[in-house]
């Protein structure tokens, strides 16, 4: 009986199982680079902010080079759909003076693709970021009294810390 050409190899070249779950996460961060958030207008009101005027600049020079829709992050609770569609209408009109064509069929009112961490947990995920290192959960560290040395995972104790 043949092998099917469709068969999985025994042996998968170095990196090709991973590859995709990053390709994955960089094209789903970068749509959400294309997000109009509610702070980049002023206050309650559809004037765009220094910030969202630079970043709508952005937007429009990529928009011809990417599939993504652009997100005007809808009002609290959908609490005032009329200045969402005034939002959305600004967007369009700046994009389409910028030279995209195409704005008034991929600007949408939603809500952004991940929500947005208030002041308390932005403290707690900075305290949790500076007492582990960038990645892998830990530091090495060590010094001081009783400090231990580690690789991942590992850790600092004593009076010598670890991480920062």
């Amino acid at each position: 009986m043949a092998a099917s050409r469709m068969q999985v190899p025994d042996v998968l070249p170095l990196g090709s199982v991973t590859r995709a779950h990053w390709d994955v996460m960089q094209t789903n961060g970068e749509a959400g680079d294309f997000v109009m958030y509610r702070n980049e207008f002023v206050d309650n009101s559809s004037e765009l902010s220094p910030y969202g005027r630079d970043h709508i600049q952005e937007i429009a020079a990529r928009m011809p080079s990417t599939p993504f829709p652009i997100l005007v992050q809808r009002s609290w609770n959908n609490a005032d759909p009329e200045l969402d569609q005034v939002r959305r209408d600004i967007v369009v009109r700046v994009l389409t003076d910028l030279g995209n064509q195409d704005a008034n069929q991929r600007v949408v009112v939603s809500q952004p693709y991940s929500n947005g961490l208030n002041s308390r947990e932005s403290e707690l995920d900075f305290a949790r970021f500076r007492s582990r290192g960038f990645g892998n959960g830990g530091g090495g560290g060590g010094g001081g009294n009783g400090g231990g040395g580690g690789g991942n995972g590992g850790g600092g104790g004593g009076n010598g810390g670890g991480g920062f």
